[in-house]
């Protein structure tokens, strides 16, 4: 853990949620087949998958963005991009068999893009100021 330990809070809590995302697509459909014992938990509502999505994507946007302005290394904002196309495909297909491949691809991205950044932030020599 020593690692990561000079990494924001913010950046830290945007990887949790992240992958907390993945996660929870990925037992979603082993969850399915409980569904009639935990149908009305808070956990599998639409309401908390968008607050989960949501969350990361904003968090992500941010910290990508003000690690990009600093260092112009793209990749972690195309893997980002990569998880907005996901989602926006999941969407507009709104076919409920295909959430959790759309949701765990969607996490894996966006966890791909944190892990690009900490390579680039890591590897970094430049001399520029953090900005507040």
């Amino acid at each position: 853990m020593k690692r990561y330990k000079h990494l924001l809070g913010i950046e830290k809590m945007g990887l949790f949620f992240s992958i907390a995302c993945a996660i929870h697509c990925m037992t979603l459909p082993i969850f399915l087949f409980f569904a009639p014992y935990i149908a009305s938990s808070f956990a599998f509502t639409s309401t908390f998958e968008w607050i989960l999505v949501s969350t990361s994507f904003l968090l992500a946007l941010i910290l990508l963005f003000q690690d990009f302005k600093r260092h112009r290394k793209p990749l972690p904002m195309i893997y980002l991009g990569l998880a907005v196309l996901v989602k926006v495909i999941e969407v507009s297909m709104s076919k409920n068999s295909f959430d959790w491949a759309f949701g765990l691809l969607l996490g894996i991205f966006i966890s791909i893009a944190y892990w690009v950044n900490y390579k680039h932030k890591v590897a970094c020599t430049c001399k520029i100021k953090h900005q507040v």
